[in-house]
């Protein structure tokens, strides 16, 4: 499972050894035991968390294996991790552990007081919502005390929505939809076509509806083939299986469902950390400059997580990107990441407390916090993801508020842009800029961690760093990932492939590793699931579904892929297209060095307008979440070098763009110089202002 902490019976494989929990020492300390041996020994809680963010440990875990799948545990190597992502369940089967979830939400609440009384009348409850005197829906069985105590049993035991997905492996043909398939068809036309508009439409008119287009349809059957005609109650269950949202909408507008569906007032912050973590971006309010040439290159992104109980920062992301998916992905990790040894990196007087899975996460509505992958991702880290309703900042009041108070200390810094035109008054803001991005690093860590955490807070009425440490000292402990791979990859973004002979084509370039050739031949030329991490396409996780596990294949192109971003392969790939019709590995590499050229060259006249391209060109790559040292200064992105003498041959004509592929969610149109004299000014005035 995703989330985890070392409770008393969990179990955990800690330099290739099994050991169990067996009880919570005092002082931060937990007794071990071998579970081979039966040695005992006590150890810091606080040093086997660090060690299973070193990758040295991970807990054992256990998942239901998919229908007609049975895992082969011979077939496991060390590139291999085990995950079974909720994806890769049958839908139906999802639908009904969302709902099981549902139900028990309730109950987990009440902890140790959750007694048989307070199950009964949960059960009650929901028939009651439902509508249904059995409280069951399609696939279930009927609500018991006892089905809903094994529910939590499986729940607590693992804290993952997975253990509710019903063992189906189990299972006969028992809740499954007897229709045939061409009726199940006929009868979901009729209710998208007549129920989904505004008219009132009852169930009698559309089971009337669906005999006339069964009875048109058997007339042009054989005799023998006629579809049989179902029962009113079916297209009953069928309306009834419509999401409730969805089906108030229908019938009502738009301000109506929100009023309806929308909680609304002030808003509670919870009393423990990371119950509530808000999430948002913003350019700073400062111009930065390149750490070798000193050529402004504009203002960074800067993506920010804060906890709303002790308003102490979790994480952040700051870099050239514009807001996407890859930016969150980086944030989120950063959260959830301990951060060890900030005092000597970054110079500041206070360590980073924060680290652990956040249980709610509030975002609001931009492209790249509705997507499928991080609702997936929240949903296995056993994270509740919430969007804040349409022009309500209030929502997530206290991460706006931190905006404001950074960019306060931005406007303290040379070259800052202020927060308007009127402020910034004739302040040149691109003269006055000496900040480079190495330099703004250690800045923002030591306002975080020695001014803003230590300072007194008046919407929290304390300070953020005590209240974090007054938790740990109450008994808080946050939770955890599995492992550090599994989190790289269930962060990770999704897409399909086949693999063939020579591997896998992605994106133009190729992977290949031994563990594809059992795969190739037991898909039979069924694509297959693979993650990748758009700031690195120097490898694949290519999911295997007959084991239930990740494997890990290289490009073959090692030297190429590199530190590289889809963004900066994406340039590359137009800029060969336009000189050529083939894209191969050799002409990547060509066109990757005549960019750099032209970015060199254009860093040399030290012009400003298309500075802030040059610098997403500059860092883009080797991301923070890859990185083993991710906070140290030293693994920020470093610039290719290239010689005088290699940027005289820089190409004259290069406007080079890239297109959005598989649902990216960020402008990805660049043009790069038409001309040396022009360098990156024309080409490069696009997206990210």
């Amino acid at each position: 499972m995703s989330v985890q902490r070392f409770s008393i019976g969990k179990q955990f494989r800690w330099q290739g050894i099994l050991y169990e929990v067996k009880r919570l020492l005092p002082h931060d300390e937990i007794n071990i035991e071998d579970v081979g041996s039966g040695a005992v020994q006590v150890v810091p809680l606080s040093k086997l968390v660090a060690t299973l963010f070193e990758d040295d440990l991970f807990f054992v875990i256990s998942t239901k294996p998919i229908a007609r799948q049975t895992p082969q545990a011979g077939n496991r190597t060390d590139h291999t991790v085990e995950c079974v992502e909720l994806s890769d369940y049958p839908s139906d089967l999802v639908v009904i552990a969302r709902r099981r979830l549902k139900i028990i939400e309730p109950l987990l609440a009440l902890g140790s007081h959750c007694t048989l009384t307070a199950v009964q009348a949960r059960i009650a409850e929901v028939k009651a919502e439902e509508g249904n005197p059995n409280g069951g829906k399609a696939l279930e069985v009927a609500l018991s005390w006892r089905t809903v105590y094994r529910w939590l049993a499986d729940y607590r035991l693992s804290g993952d929505i997975r253990a509710l997905i019903p063992a189906t492996t189990r299972r006969g043909g028992k809740g499954r939809s007897r229709l045939a398939p061409e009726v199940g068809a006929l009868v979901d036309s009729v209710i998208r076509d007549n129920y989904h508009k505004p008219e009132q439409v009852t169930i009698k008119d559309l089971f009337y509806l669906v005999a006339a287009a069964i009875d048109e349809e058997n007339k042009l059957r054989p005799a023998d083939e006629r579809l049989p005609m179902p029962a009113e109650s079916t297209i009953n269950r069928r309306v009834d299986a419509l999401d409730v949202r969805e089906r108030f909408a229908i019938k009502h507008c738009k301000a109506v469902t929100e009023r309806q569906f929308t909680q609304v007032g002030k808003t509670d912050y919870p009393e423990k950390p990371l119950e509530r973590v808000e999430m948002d971006h913003t350019p700073i309010d400062l111009i930065v400059v390149d750490e070798h040439d000193l050529l402004p290159l504009g203002r960074l992104n800067l993506t920010n997580a804060l906890d709303g109980a002790t308003r102490y920062p979790l994480g952040y992301y700051l870099g050239f990107e514009p807001p996407s998916y890859y930016t969150v992905m980086e944030c989120l990790h950063h959260a959830i990441w301990l951060k060890p040894n900030i005092q000597e990196r970054y110079g500041t007087e206070h360590p980073w407390l924060a680290y652990g899975v956040p249980s709610l996460l509030i975002v609001d509505n931009g492209k790249e916090f509705i997507g499928q992958d991080l609702s997936d991702a929240c949903l296995q880290l056993g994270i509740t993801l919430e969007n804040a309703p349409l022009q309500t900042p209030e929502f997530k009041a206290a991460i706006e508020r931190h905006f404001g108070t950074c960019n306060g200390l931005f406007h303290t810094l040379p070259g800052t842009t202020f927060s308007n035109i009127f402020q910034r008054g004739d302040y040149d803001s691109t003269r006055q800029a000496c900040i480079t991005l190495s330099e703004l690093e250690k800045t923002l860590h030591i306002f975080l961690l020695d001014i803003y955490a230590e300072r007194f807070h008046k919407g929290l009425q304390g300070i953020p760093a005590r209240r974090w440490e007054v938790s740990v000292q109450a008994g808080f402990s946050p939770r955890l990932p599995t492992s550090a791979q599994e989190l790289a990859i269930l962060l990770g973004r999704v897409t399909r492939r086949t693999i063939h002979r020579y591997g896998i084509e992605f994106e133009n370039l190729r992977y290949n590793s031994s563990d594809l050739a059992t795969l190739r031949h037991r898909l039979a030329g069924e694509p297959v699931k693979l993650k990748y991490h758009p700031g690195d396409l120097s490898r694949l996780y290519v999911y295997d579904p007959f084991n239930q596990v990740y494997h890990t294949v290289p490009a073959l192109d090692v030297e190429y892929t590199m530190n590289l971003s889809l963004w900066k392969h994406r340039i590359i790939c137009e800029f060969v297209r336009r000189e050529q019709d083939r894209v191969d590995l050799a002409a990547l590499g060509r066109a990757k060095r005549k960019i750099q050229e032209v970015v060199d060259a254009a860093m040399s006249r030290k012009q400003q307008r298309g500075g802030r391209k040059i610098g997403r060109w500059q860092t883009s790559g080797q991301p923070p979440s890859l990185v083993k040292n991710a906070d140290a200064p030293e693994a920020l992105p470093i610039p290719m070098e290239s010689s005088p003498a290699s940027r005289s041959n820089a190409s004259d004509e290069m406007v080079l763009t890239s297109t959005p592929i598989e649902s990216e969610e960020w402008g990805l149109t660049y043009n790069l110089p038409k001309s040396r004299s022009d360098a990156l000014a024309m080409s490069l005035e696009r997206t990210e202002e």
